[in-house]
């Protein structure tokens, strides 16, 4: 993988490699190699937005709505059986880094380099497995590369938000999902994303429309009715969050990131039989979510 940026500095030069073996009996021999070299010049693949969607089963897309812009929410084995439908080669650079099988993406990607290095969303692809693989700044680098080569280009922009936001450059990332939202209004992701900045830094006032308005669209999308029931809680709209979140699958409920909040809305509203009977159904909290688990369920039974 260390080798992927200056392979593509010189594959221009290096795309065709002789097979016969080359006697030195006279010029004329010496040189008859090159007649075998194929120099046509590899067609260039224009971008095409199919490029960035993923196909949805009818039921995928409306719990997850935002899953057909992004495979970040899909399950492994999701992920798995679409690799092996895919023949999409920009396609296979994404899936297979999403799957953690770096080396086989990159050597996808050299090899298509010359049909795809004026895509823009080639470059994109190659940002997201770089930082997959946790070198934000080559993907930052890629990302840019990507946006560069067509402004209006949303799913670079979105993704530079979330590089920042990783890096804890909070006002970088807000200003990338802006962009990436006014560039294109119907891209859910971006708009979603903003919303949840907002979200998270307390500034509800701007996040609610937001949501609300995604919700309306995608009234059976899972994150989304998550979101727009965390907003009324933060509001203080308990009733409202509690009505959202009775509303989702049980089998979702049971996620910690929905039944904490889910028990907080109903021990806030005066239900703390019902709050209790969410966290016991609760899957067991892991990673950075722990902490908040036990002030939760500490706050809930006392």
């Amino acid at each position: 993988m260390k080798k992927f940026l200056p392979f593509l500095l010189i594959l221009a030069a290096c795309s065709s490699n002789p097979t016969s073996k080359r006697n030195v009996s006279s010029d004329t021999e010496e040189l008859s190699w090159v007649d075998e070299l194929d120099f046509t010049p590899t067609k260039e693949e224009a971008y095409r937005g199919s490029s960035d969607e993923f196909n949805t089963s009818g039921k995928d897309e409306k719990i997850n709505s935002l899953a057909k812009e992004s495979v970040a929410l899909m399950s492994p084995a999701r992920l798995d059986t679409l690799l092996k439908d895919n023949k999409d080669e920009l396609m296979s650079i994404n899936l297979n880094c999403y799957l953690s099988n770096f080396d086989k993406a990159f050597e996808i990607a050299d090899r298509v380099y010359e049909k795809y290095k004026s895509n823009t969303s080639y470059w994109n692809q190659i940002g997201t497995c770089y930082y997959l693989n946790g070198d934000a700044s080559k993907a930052i680098l890629f990302y840019n590369k990507s946006h560069d080569l067509d402004k209006k280009y949303v799913p670079a922009l979105n993704n530079l938000g979330v590089v920042y936001e990783k890096q804890g450059r909070f006002q970088k990332a807000l200003a990338a999902y802006k962009m990436a939202s006014d560039t294109n209004q119907f891209a859910l992701t971006p708009t979603y994303n903003l919303a949840r900045l907002y979200l998270k830094f307390g500034t509800v006032g701007k996040a609610y429309p937001i949501f609300n308005a995604l919700y309306k669209k995608s009234g059976e999308d899972v994150d989304l009715a998550q979101a727009l029931a965390t907003a009324n809680l933060v509001k203080g709209e308990y009733q409202q969050a509690i009505d959202i979140y009775s509303r989702i699958d049980k089998k979702e409920v049971s996620a910690p990131e929905i039944s904490l909040n889910y028990a907080l809305a109903l021990k806030f509203a005066g239900k703390k039989d019902e709050a209790l009977k969410v966290l016991n159904q609760m899957a067991n909290p892991l990673g950075e979510i722990v902490e908040y688990a036990k002030k939760v369920e500490n706050f809930v039974r006392n």
